[in-house]
C-alpha cells in the first residue's frame, strides 16, 4: 500500500487531459452563394509571462456553422498553477485569407474542477464554444484499415450507375454514464465509388475506448456532400477487441480477395435495411503492454507436491505495528548562560509527548546557527513490528510447467485512482475558514498591527489580504461557494471563546461575504484575549467533514473538507494541539495553517509535519513569502491537498465513482470576455496591459508584452498592477 501511495503521489499535482471541442450558432461570414462556412479551430495557451504557445489546430469542418471537430489536444494541467488556453474559430476560404469568426479565453483550472467535464463560453465575434474536458492516460494506438464493399448508393435515384458516393466513416464511442455517444474519429471521404477502400487510421486508444478494449463503439458510414448536408449510409457497432477479432487480411494478400464471413454489415433505420459490409483490413495494438515473462512463468508454476496446510489464521500469532506518535516539537533555543538542571523524561502517552518550552536565558546569547526542525526520527520499539518469516519444512523452489499460450490481447491494469478521477466522480469539496482574534496581533485601532483597518477603505490589512487571495485559491474547488466562518480567541461578555461564528449567517456566500463578516466582528463588541486555541476549531471541522461524508454516502456521491485557519502563529499549546491534529488525522479533512505577520512560526512549521500511519493533513503557508506572487501562492497553498485527499479514500477503500456525463442543455454559457485573445495575431501587436491573474490587482488585464495601452480587467486582489503593456 505504501508502494502505491508513493506513486499517486507522484502523479497527483500534475495530470494530463484532454480538451476536445464543438461549436454552435457560428456567425455567418461567407457570401451569399458561398453557403455556409468552413470552420476550425486554432488553439494556444497563454504562458505566466504572456506569451503565445502553440498547442495546434482541428481539422476543417465543411459548410456548417455547427462544427464538431475530432482534434484532441492534450495538455498537462498542474493543479498548483493556472492554465489559460485561448481559442479562435476561423473560416477556411480556399480563394482567400482565413476570416475569423470567433475567439474565447478558457480558464483550465476551472474546466478540470469542473463536475461534469463540458462547459461553455460565447465567443467574442458571435457564436457559443462547448470545451469537453476529461483526463487523458497514454493506453497505446490502433491502427486501423477499412474496406467497405457492395455499398447501396445514395446517388442517382439509388442505382449509382452515373454518379456514385463519396463515402466516409466516423468512429463513436459510448459515453460514460451510457446514454450517448462521442464522436472520436472522422475519415477523409474516397471519391466516387462503392467499394472505399479507407486510408489507415492511426488512433489513440486513451481517445476512443480510454482503455477499455470492450467499450462499446459505432462506426458510420456517410456520403460526403458538398453542401454539409451528408447522406447516412448505415452504420455497425463493436469494440477494440471485436475489430482485432474480425480482421482477416494480411499485407500479402490482394485487397479484392478478402474474406467476407468476419465482416461487418452496415443497416440504416428502424428497417434496419443492409446497405452493404465493411472488412477489417488491418487491425493492430501498438504501444500496449504485454506481461513480462517473468509474471507469465509464475502464473504457471504450480506446486511440486502439497506443502503442509498453514495453520489456521486464528491459530498464527501476528506481530501488530502500533502506531506511534511523533516526538514533540522543542524550539531552537539560544545557549543558556549554564547549564539547566536535569530534568527527567515524561511517561509514555497515548499521543505526542509533551511540548518543553526552551529554558530563559538571562541576557543576550552568542550566536549559534539554527537547524531545520521537524519531528525526531522514528524508533521502532523493542518487539515491535511484523514476526520474521520462517519457511516451512520441506519448502524450496517448484519445478517449471511450461504456461499455455495465451490467445486473448493483454490489458494492462489500471493505474492508482488520482484527485481528478475523484473530484471528477463528484467528490464535493468543502471549505471552512476560521480567523485568529487573539490579542497577541495587537491593538487593531494602531496602525502597523495585524487586524489594523487603514482608512483609505482601499488598503487592506494582512489578514483581508490572506482571506481574499488564500480563501480565493480554495474557494475554486468548492461548489456551491457558501463557507463556514469561524473566530477564536476572543471575549464575549467576558468569557473566552475557542470558536465563535463570524456575522449573522452560519455559511457566508464568496470571499465578499467572508470579508464582511470579518470586519463585522470588531462590531460586535468582542475583546480580543488569550490563549490562543486552535483545537475547538479543528475538532469542529473534523465533525463537520465526518458528517459531510455520511450524507454524501446516503446520496451515492463523496465529500472531502478543507480547513483555513488564518493566525498570527503565537499558540498557546503546540502540544495540545498536535493531539487533537493527531485524533483528527482520520476524518477526510485536511488544515491549511496560514502565517500571517513577522512572528515565530517555528512551532507551526512542527505542525506541518505532524504524521499519522504515513498521512498528515496539515500544511503551513507563510504569507509574507508569498504575498507578492499569486501563482507561488496558489502553488504552495494546494501542494499537499491531493495527495491528503487521496490518500484518506485509498486508506479507507474508497474508489472514485465513474466521471459525472453532463447533458447539454444543463450547461450554462458564460458571457464572452471584452478581454479576450485573438491567437491567430501575433500577441505583441494587441493592445492592453499585462495579464492580471487572480490576485493580480484591478489594474490588470489580458493584455500582451510590448501591447501598450493601459491594462484591462484584473483579479480579485487590488493589491498589485498587472505586468506587460
Amino acid at each position: 500500500r505504501k508502494t502505491i501511495l508513493q506513486h499517486t503521489t507522484q502523479q497527483i499535482n500534475k495530470m494530463k487531459v484532454q480538451l476536445s471541442l464543438y461549436a454552435k450558432n457560428l456567425p455567418k461570414v461567407t457570401s451569399l452563394f458561398q453557403g455556409a462556412a468552413n470552420p476550425y479551430a486554432v488553439v494556444k495557451t497563454l504562458s505566466e509571462d504572456g506569451k503565445a504557445v502553440d498547442v495546434g489546430k482541428t481539422e476543417v469542418v465543411t459548410k456548417t456553422l455547427d462544427p464538431t471537430w475530432t482534434t484532441r489536444f492534450i495538455l498537462e494541467h498542474d493543479f498548483e498553477t493556472t492554465l489559460h488556453v485561448s481559442v479562435a474559430v476561423f473560416h477556411k476560404d480556399d480563394k482567400g485569407e482565413p476570416k475569423p469568426m470567433g475567439s474565447a479565453l478558457i480558464d483550465v483550472v476551472t474546466m478540470a474542477d469542473s463536475k461534469p467535464f463540458t462547459v461553455s463560453k460565447g465567443m467574442k465575434g458571435g457564436g457559443d464554444l462547448f470545451v469537453k474536458v476529461q483526463k487523458y492516460e497514454e493506453k497505446g494506438t490502433l491502427h486501423l484499415q477499412m474496406k467497405g464493399t457492395q455499398l447501396k448508393s445514395t446517388e442517382g435515384l439509388g442505382l449509382g450507375i452515373l454518379v456514385k458516393p463519396d463515402p466516409y466513416f466516423e468512429l463513436h464511442r459510448l459515453t460514460i454514464d451510457r446514454k450517448g455517444w462521442d464522436l472520436v474519429h472522422r475519415s477523409p471521404p474516397v471519391r466516387n465509388t462503392l467499394d472505399p477502400v479507407w486510408a489507415e487510421a492511426v488512433i489513440d486508444l486513451g481517445t476512443l475506448c480510454r482503455g477499455d478494449m470492450n467499450l462499446p463503439l459505432r462506426i458510420k458510414v456517410f456520403d460526403h456532400e458538398k453542401n454539409g448536408k451528408h447522406v447516412d449510409m448505415g452504420e455497425f457497432q463493436s469494440s477494440v477487441n471485436g475489430l482485432l477479432a474480425s480482421k482477416n487480411f494480411s499485407a500479402t494478400q490482394d485487397i479484392n480477395q478478402a474474406d467476407l464471413a468476419s465482416a461487418f454489415t452496415l443497416r440504416i433505420g428502424k428497417s434496419k435495411k443492409e446497405m452493404g459490409q465493411v472488412v477489417i483490413l488491418r487491425a493492430d495494438l501498438i504501444g500496449v503492454a504485454t506481461p513480462k515473462k517473468e509474471e507469465e512463468s509464475k502464473r504457471s508454476v504450480p506446486a511440486a507436491a502439497p506443502a503442509p496446510a498453514p495453520a489456521p489464521a486464528d491459530k498464527v500469532p501476528v506481530a501488530t505495528a502500533v502506531p506511534v506518535a511523533p516526538a514533540a516539537f522543542v524550539p531552537q533555543a539560544p545557549a543558556p548562560a549554564a547549564p539547566a538542571a536535569f530534568v527527567p523524561p515524561a511517561p509514555a502517552t497515548d499521543g505526542p509527548p509533551p511540548f518543553v518550552p526552551p529554558p530563559a536565558s538571562s541576557g543576550p546569547a552568542p550566536f549559534v546557527p539554527s537547524t531545520e526542525s521537524g519531528p525526531a526520527p522514528f524508533v521502532p520499539s523493542a518487539g515491535s513490528g511484523p514476526a520474521p518469516f520462517v519457511p516451512s519444512a520441506g519448502s524450496g523452489p517448484a519445478p517449471f510447467v511450461p504456461a499455455a499460450e495465451e490467445t486473448e490481447p493483454f490489458v494492462p491494469p489500471p493505474p492508482p485512482p488520482t484527485f481528478i478521477d475523484y473530484v471528477s466522480g463528484g467528490c464535493d469539496l468543502n471549505l471552512c475558514v476560521a480567523v485568529d482574534f487573539s490579542s497577541s496581533n495587537g491593538d487593531p485601532r494602531k496602525s502597523g498591527t495585524l487586524h489594523y483597518f487603514h482608512r483609505n477603505g482601499v488598503e487592506k490589512n494582512d489578514y483581508e489580504m490572506a482571506i481574499s487571495e488564500i480563501g480565493g485559491v480554495l474557494a475554486e474547488y468548492d461548489t456551491d461557494k457558501k463557507y463556514p466562518m469561524w473566530g477564536f480567541g476572543a471575549k464575549f461578555g467576558g468569557e473566552i471563546r475557542h470558536i465563535f461564528q463570524c456575522g449573522r449567517k452560519t455559511e457566508v456566500d464568496g470571499i465578499d461575504g467572508m470579508l464582511f463578516a470579518y470586519r463585522q466582528m470588531f462590531k460586535a463588541g468582542l475583546a480580543m484575549s488569550e490563549p490562543t486555541s486552535i483545537d475547538e476549531v479543528i475538532k469542529t471541522a473534523a465533525r463537520k467533514a465526518k458528517t459531510n461524508m455520511s450524507n454524501a454516502k446516503i446520496c451515492g456521491t463523496q465529500a472531502y473538507t478543507v480547513l483555513l485557519i488564518i493566525t498570527d502563529g503565537q499558540l498557546t499549546d503546540f502540544n495540545k494541539t498536535a493531539k487533537t491534529i493527531y485524533e483528527v488525522n482520520d476524518a477526510p479533512l485536511s488544515l491549511v495553517i496560514v502565517g500571517v505577520g513577522d512572528g515565530d512560526m517555528s512551532g507551526i512549521k512542527y505542525l506541518d509535519n505532524l504524521k499519522r500511519d504515513d498521512r498528515g493533513i496539515v500544511k503551513f503557508v507563510r504569507y509574507n513569502d508569498h504575498k507578492y506572487s499569486v501563482e507561488s501562492l496558489s502553488a504552495t497553498t494546494l501542494e499537499k491537498i491531493p495527495d491528503q485527499l487521496v490518500s484518506y479514500f485509498m486508506k479507507h477503500g474508497i474508489k472514485p465513482n465513474p466521471p459525472i456525463q453532463q447533458k447539454e442543455e444543463d450547461i450554462v454559457i458564460d458571457d464572452a470576455d471584452d478581454d479576450d485573445l485573438n491567437p491567430f495575431i501575433p500577441f505583441e501587436t494587441q493592445g492592453g496591459g499585462g495579464y492580471g491573474g487572480p490576485g493580480g490587482g484591478n489594474q490588470g488585464g489580458r493584455g500582451a508584452p510590448g501591447g501598450g495601452g493601459l491594462g484591462g480587467q484584473g483579479g480579485p486582489s487590488t493589491r498589485n498592477m498587472g505586468y506587460g503593456g
